[in-house]
């Protein structure tokens, strides 16, 4: 998938709103105060145009595979040699199992395809994959700067533990596994029992997660995520709310949104368009 960087315009576009729903949004539903002793009394409506993971009831719950979302960061053991996979030098070259703690090099970033499809970023933004080999032993490394088919992979996790995990190769459906702590090659048939003897069974960590918009849409997929979307914009947030705000003593709101909402209706993937209309709404219920 194809990331959209933050334009310039999208900065400037967000700081507006965010000034102008803060500071124009009038007094309703017939409360008006003194001119002369006016003074601004803002709530933030947060979690309503930009999604994000504190709020309830949560957006996250229902996404399949919710623990694999996009920016999921992973630091995977070898079960046989008890140690961390890594990005030598932090990519552009193999990847290797000889750490004996993880940190940076040994963190991989989920770029979240599908539910089941991931690529797996290393710390220098190369992307793991296979890198040709003798035979079927086809060795891991990080050195592609885009992501394909050979850097696309499946991250199969044990039933009754699911710490426990393999990772198969889309290209050849065959899962990685270490050979030894200086090569990691994906050509196992990944028959073997889950334990302690089997080179293709990693123990996983999950060492960082990101909860926003993109994660939630991404999760959801292009099926899903426009449904989802708009029942929480439709309900978050409703006219029935700006009367309560208005009837205790608020006379300003600020409603925080995406960059994305420039593009509207047609916003780039995964997000999704309604938001500009929502906004909208919330102008018509103040006032």
């Amino acid at each position: 998938m194809k990331r959209n960087p933050i334009s310039t315009t999208h900065l400037l576009i967000l700081s507006v709103f965010c000034i102008i729903v803060s500071v124009t949004i009038g007094v309703a539903y017939g409360r008006v105060p003194n001119p002369a002793g006016f003074k601004i009394r803002a709530v933030n409506l947060g979690g309503w145009l930009v999604t994000e993971g504190w709020i309830k009831p949560s957006l996250f719950d229902g996404i399949p595979n919710k623990d694999f979302l996009d920016g999921t960061e992973l630091q995977l053991r070898s079960v046989t040699v008890g140690k961390y996979l890594c990005a030598e030098n932090g990519g552009g070259t193999i990847i290797v199992a000889n750490r004996t703690s993880a940190s940076g090099w040994e963190s991989f970033r989920l770029w979240r395809i599908n539910e089941t499809s991931f690529n797996l970023r290393v710390f220098n933004k190369q992307f793991m994959g296979l890198g040709g080999g003798d035979g079927n032993k086809v060795e891991i490394v990080g050195i592609s700067e885009t992501a394909g088919e050979s850097e696309t992979f499946e991250i199969v996790r044990r039933e009754s533990d699911p710490s426990r995990v393999r990772i198969r190769a889309a290209s050849n459906g065959l899962f990685l596994q270490v050979r030894s702590e200086e090569l990691v090659t994906a050509d196992s048939s990944g028959a073997g029992d889950w334990g302690d003897d089997d080179p293709s069974v990693f123990a996983m960590t999950i060492s960082g997660r990101l909860q926003g918009e993109f994660q939630v849409t991404n999760g959801y997929g292009p099926s899903l995520a426009p449904q989802v979307m708009r029942e929480h914009w439709n309900t978050f947030i409703v006219e029935e709310d700006f009367k309560y705000i208005s009837e205790n003593g608020i006379n300003a709101v600020r409603i925080p949104v995406g960059w994305w909402i420039a593009s509207d209706p047609n916003p780039p993937p995964p997000f999704v368009g309604g938001s500009l209309q929502a906004l909208d709404n919330a102008f018509s219920c103040a006032q």
